[in-house]
């Protein structure tokens, strides 16, 4: 719009221009001219919706804005975070800047059982589960719901379970037949495969 045009009706033309883009499906035009118009939240579900992963990181990172950090976030957790430590390391800022402490503690989650699943690396499960209880601790200093409290005693049972596979696994060449106990001891808990793999629990055994 020509700069004789008073600021407010500026404005409504750049939304206008930016609902017509975003209609065509050119996401990355229309957050260009919601940016311009004022609308920072309209931009980044823009930017989202183009799938532009560079350009929603670089825009949340320069905003300060409760609502744009948590969305941000929430569509880097979509993406293929597992292999980039860049997304991680925004996902768990972005979180972090918005205070949405239940959100990263279940982001440190699925970390957690991506460090199980795909690498069997039971340690940096237990530290991924451990940084998620750090966040729940926060939330419950701000709002002691109680979804925090099941959320935490969750992750502490977990914890405590994959602490006792760590330790069985350790023993099996120094002291099998504790470790045989353990193992015996967990296939028996009924929480066993929200921990840890139940074929890893037995591969153990199989291997003894």
């Amino acid at each position: 719009p020509p700069e004789s045009v008073e600021a407010s009706e500026r404005r409504e033309i750049l939304k206008d221009l930016a609902r017509a883009l975003k209609k065509q499906g050119s996401f990355t035009l229309a957050s260009k001219k919601y940016t311009q118009a004022g609308d920072r939240v309209r931009a980044i579900k823009c930017l989202v919706r183009s799938g532009d992963t560079k350009s929603v990181i670089q825009f949340a990172s320069i905003s300060r804005n409760v609502e744009i950090y948590t969305l941000a976030a929430n569509y880097l957790q979509q993406m293929n975070w597992r292999e980039s430590v860049d997304i991680m390391k925004a996902i768990i800022t972005f979180y972090t800047k918005s205070k949405s402490f239940i959100q990263l503690a279940g982001f440190y989650d699925s970390c957690a059982q991506v460090e199980i699943d795909e690498y069997r690396d039971y340690e940096k499960a237990i530290g991924a589960l451990k940084e998620g209880i750090k966040c729940l601790g926060k939330e419950t200093a701000a709002n002691n719901s109680a979804q925090t409290r099941d959320m935490a005693r969750s992750f502490e049972k977990r914890i405590s379970m994959i602490e006792t596979f760590v330790t069985a696994k350790n023993s099996a060449k120094r002291d099998p037949q504790k470790m045989v106990e353990l193992c015996e001891e967990l296939l028996q808990d009924p929480m066993l495969e929200e921990a840890i793999r139940a074929g890893d629990c037995l591969g153990m055994l199989v291997e003894y």
